[in-house]
């Protein structure tokens, strides 16, 4: 049989096959199956290789989010150009999810009635939190960009795999920088009202906790308030010398930053990775970031005697092809979209099958993977691929210095 060209990079089938292959499948499988947990066809049709691809293409957030495909983007792009996956190159099934947990119901049945095995998507935990209610059933293979720690629980969560470290983790991280490495005592958070929020400043709790501190106070704001000073107010009247900041996006970083410079309050500040974006700067005074810190990879840190990798460097050289990524590196190299995609193209291979049983029995078994930010490695039980020792605190002015390329920061 003539071998099928791979399809030109971004350009999606007709979807013909995907029908035929689909129904074929369910055809062999028997009418219900599909209700009754049986395990999808990942899609191996001789011309392609799809995988659902869930993100919000228009609402509120969606600007917002798609940078943080792009990485994904490349990854297909450089499996593509290296052969596909067993000779078959990636293709996208694109669904908007419109960033919202409600959508996702819908979103997730339009995925698998597709015969759709294996999904990049959603973000955000609270959208990840809502599509698993779907996909754990329907057993299909997933990875969001989502750090909740229970969403990489192999036993609750078992075909969802977490490319990246999570809150446990983060909150360790913060927690140790303030206490242990600047002997801080009197802490206090600032969280969104998200899972990830919620999530984050419970497990702060718990890290004082061990190191025989309370939180002065606890402060959670809604992400569409209007300004932050009542919140950055009550941890400047509890005494706070250090905050810890779960904020994911720059307008609530840059409210946070500004009330405290308009409250002349300049705490140590510790928390998310979404205090790295580099327009932040442009709308903050420097004193008010000078001292802060956000949760990294150490793969993409680097110090007076360690420098950043070759291979990393040639990614970060990459993403200044992607104009809209512009200010937003940090977030798109710890996008686990990247590492998923080449980490399901290498177990594939390794079992030269399709079969969603024997891939998923492959990733559960995957041991010190070189993935792009550190080490991955998962069990049947625990589905987080980094550890907490792949993680460093960067600070946040050190973008301004030339070998940050927007995507490195220096380890504080």
């Amino acid at each position: 049989m003539k071998k099928s060209l791979p399809l030109p990079f971004g350009i999606e089938s007709d979807g013909s096959l995907e029908r035929r292959g689909f129904l074929l499948s369910a055809g062999q499988l028997g009418a219900g199956m599909m209700g009754m947990g049986a395990a999808p066809l990942l899609m191996a049709q001789q011309q392609n290789f799809t995988v659902g691809w869930v993100r919000p293409s228009t609402g509120r957030l969606a600007s917002s989010f798609a940078p943080l495909y792009v990485g994904g983007l490349i990854a297909i792009e450089e499996i593509n150009a290296a052969g596909g996956i067993l000779g078959r190159p990636i293709v996208r099934k694109e669904e908007d999810d419109e960033a919202s947990p409600a959508r996702q119901p819908t979103v997730m049945k339009k995925i698998s009635d597709a015969g759709v095995g294996a999904l990049v998507g959603p973000t955000g935990s609270s959208q990840t939190l809502a599509s698993l209610a779907f996909t754990t059933p329907a057993k299909i293979i997933q990875s969001t960009y989502a750090f909740a720690a229970d969403l990489g629980d192999g036993k609750k969560y078992p075909y969802h795999y977490q490319c990246s470290y999570n809150t446990d983790h983060q909150a360790e991280a913060a927690t140790r920088h303030l206490v242990d490495v600047l002997k801080l005592k009197k802490v206090g958070i600032l969280q969104e009202n998200t899972a990830f929020g919620e999530q984050v400043g419970n497990a702060c709790i718990e890290a004082l906790k061990k190191r025989g501190l309370k939180a002065v106070a606890r402060e959670v704001y809604p992400i569409n308030a209007p300004d932050l000073n009542s919140y950055v107010g009550n941890l400047r009247k509890a005494g706070a010398d250090g905050v810890l900041a779960w904020i994911a996006n720059t307008p609530n970083a840059a409210m946070a930053f500004n009330a405290m410079h308009s409250q002349k309050y300049y705490p140590q500040v510790a928390g998310h990775n979404g205090l790295f974006f580099e327009r932040l700067l442009e709308l903050v005074p420097m004193d008010a970031i000078r001292g802060a810190t956000g949760t990294h990879y150490k793969a993409l840190t680097w110090t007076a005697k360690e420098s950043v990798g070759a291979r990393q460097i040639a990614f970060a050289k990459k993403l200044e092809k992607y104009p809209e990524v512009k200010g937003m590196e940090t977030a798109v190299v710890m996008s686990p979209y990247y590492d998923f995609l080449h980490l399901l193209k290498m177990v594939i291979e390794q079992e030269k099958s399709f079969d969603p049983v024997k891939i998923k029995r492959a990733l559960d078994n995957v041991k010190g993977y070189e993935a792009l930010v550190g080490k991955i490695s998962f069990t049947p039980d625990n589905h987080t691929g980094l550890g907490p020792d792949e993680l460093a605190m960067g600070t946040l002015i050190s973008v301004k210095r030339q070998q940050s390329m927007g995507v490195f920061r220096e380890r504080a």
